[in-house]
């Protein structure tokens, strides 16, 4: 018996790194999955393919989720698939998430908070749909970030987009009162997002702490993230063990705010 045997869950941005170790985690908890990604190519099957071994239903759903129309292509895919949505997490992020105060130009403010803001909130808003006509209540998770929390150099746009979703999920938990549906946050540290080794591991090799000697002051855990300790959060939340948090953000960090020091 699994903690979330049955329940059927759609994760962005699931090709690798946070996203695919979501995947894992909550298909070896009994969830049949969708992985969707801007990508489909061999790392996204593979990565569809472990899912699967658990004996869960494991469905990739290629797709842009930074438009209205590309979240709804992406979910109404999964409830072909899957017959329903009683999870969602909001992952999806692209690659180059720091630019300099005076190079960020209107194009680039907007690639970042139609992914990491936009999108979060449509595919909630058509997660929840699904799920208050189901009748059964849901989890929508979002993935937020440290930068929502310390200003650094360089991260404005991306910090504003993840800060953004800890107001927005206490507008949905308000929103969707009564409904059974939880909204949360996580707002993950460092987190190393390398392919495993091992073809069935969650964790690819860990930051070399020893090479990071600043880090031994920032980071009271002593040691970089993994995507097992993001996923082992977004189980919690989505599963009964956290039924009664909404509307919150839980920091997976290591401790690193609490240092005040990035």
């Amino acid at each position: 018996m699994g903690l979330l045997d049955g329940k059927r869950a759609l994760i962005t941005g699931a090709r690798k790194g946070i996203g695919r170790g979501i995947a894992l985690t909550l298909a070896r908890e009994g969830a049949n999955v969708g992985l969707n990604d801007l990508i489909e190519d061999d790392v996204t099957q593979a990565s569809a393919a472990v899912c699967a071994r658990s004996g869960v239903k494991a469905t990739v759903h290629q797709g842009d989720v930074s438009t209205v129309a590309g979240v709804n292509a992406v979910i109404d895919a999964f409830e072909r698939e899957h017959g329903g949505i009683d999870i969602l997490v909001n992952n999806a992020i692209f690659p180059d998430q720091s630019r300099p105060f005076f190079e960020t130009d209107e194009a680039y403010w907007d690639r970042m908070m139609d992914l990491s803001l936009k999108g979060y909130f449509f595919a909630g808003q058509r997660a929840a749909k699904s799920m208050v006509a189901q009748g059964t209540g849901g989890s929508i998770i979002c993935l937020s970030s440290v930068h929502s929390y310390v200003a650094i150099k360089d991260w404005t746009a991306y910090g504003v987009a993840k800060m953004g979703l800890r107001r927005m999920v206490k507008g949905m938990a308000v929103d969707l009162a009564g409904t059974g549906i939880n909204a949360n946050c996580i707002a993950p540290g460092a987190i190393v997002n390398t392919l495993p080794a091992e073809e069935d591991a969650v964790d690819g090799e860990p930051y070399d702490f020893e090479a990071r000697p600043a880090w031994k002051t920032r980071i009271p855990a002593q040691r970089g993230g993994l995507p097992s300790d993001i996923a082992n959060a977004v189980l919690y939340l989505s599963s009964p063990l956290g039924s009664y948090v909404n509307g919150e953000t839980i920091l997976v960090d290591g401790g690193m705010i609490a240092t005040s020091s990035m």
